[in-house]
């Protein structure tokens, strides 16, 4: 996400919700924080509120609670399966591709 990105995201945004005020709530990521990305926030009537770093996990209980363990899990699996052979080596070294089906059925 870069700021060109955010402008469409708000742009995407604005098509797609009810009028009036609204407020988002964003990480303090620059991105998030141009002057461009904060004009066009004004312009299109959303308040933007910055979480200020250190506060992720006071303010967004979800990131801690149950995204980062799920990630934490899925990253332990991965490791796993790819330390008992994964999809296996190519003729020249290489890991071989993953196929949908392995991504579905594991």
């Amino acid at each position: 996400m870069d700021s060109k990105l955010m402008i469409k995201y708000i742009d995407y945004f604005n098509n797609n919700r009810s009028k009036g005020l609204t407020m988002l709530v964003y990480d303090s990521f620059r991105g998030h924080l141009k002057e461009t990305v904060k004009k066009k926030f004004h312009d299109s009537n959303v308040d933007l509120a910055v979480i200020p770093g250190g506060l992720i996990s006071v303010c967004q209980p979800l990131d801690t609670g149950i995204n980062k363990p799920f990630k934490d899990n899925l990253r332990k699996e991965w490791h796993l399966w790819m330390a008992d052979g994964g999809t296996g080596i190519t003729a020249g070294g290489n890991l071989n591709a993953l196929s949908i089906v392995m991504c579905v059925i594991g």
